[in-house]
């Protein structure tokens, strides 16, 4: 993928490094300008993305965010970068009708990359079983079930699709989850890149 105006290639590995953070916490701009924003807690992730990022930002500094709930005057921090305004047809893909759903496309960067960046923001292990579950609540009932297809056409891991509890407003919550028997393959795919064994290995069961 090249931009032409900044003559700058996106490798097949950044442009699903994109796809896997737009999939879980990043938002695209109307302008193309992918956004970082994390909290502090999340630094080293946060630096993670801003030198893998490095081709399509400047070189303004990760910059630290303030934002006061207006009902409670209560505080939060917040460390933010963004990318240049060269991302829009990552914006065309990802959002239709003002509402972020899954790509037509997706399963060409269904990827290591992809899966390992999604399960960094939206991804966790099992509490009192060997496992790992995606949250996909807001995606519909067509979409969880390709993500859960895709995982099985791509990396041979049958996933499930589980229903976990209700939110306070009565909205159901839904899973997708890697059970124990297939575990120990989804945990070699998401610890081939350098990012969830150094900066989230609470995310992972022990071996």
């Amino acid at each position: 993928m090249q931009h032409k105006k900044l003559n700058i290639r996106i490798s097949r590995e950044l442009r699903d490094i994109l796809h896997g953070y737009i999939m879980s916490e990043g938002q695209v701009t109307p302008s193309g300008s992918v956004l970082v924003d994390q909290s502090t807690k999340q630094r080293l992730f946060v630096e993670w993305l801003y030198e893998k990022l490095q081709l399509l930002r400047t070189n303004t500094p990760i910059r630290n965010r303030v934002y006061i709930d207006k009902r409670s005057g209560n505080k939060s921090y917040s460390l933010q970068f963004q990318t240049r305004s060269i991302c829009k047809g990552f914006r065309y893909m990802w959002y239709k009708s003002k509402r972020k759903s899954l790509p037509s496309s997706i399963d060409c960067f269904f990827s290591i990359p992809f899966v390992t960046v999604w399960f960094a923001g939206d991804g966790t292990k099992m509490i009192g079983q060997r496992g790992a579950k995606f949250e996909v609540t807001c995606f519909t009932p067509e979409e969880r079930l390709k993500l859960k297809q895709l995982f099985k056409t791509k990396f041979n891991i049958n996933a499930k699709i589980l229903r976990a509890g209700q939110s306070k407003t009565g909205t159901s919550q839904w899973t997708l989850s890697i059970c124990a028997p297939e575990y120990d393959k989804f945990r070699t795919l998401i610890t081939q890149m350098d990012l969830i064994s150094r900066i989230f290995p609470y995310k992972l069961c022990k071996k």
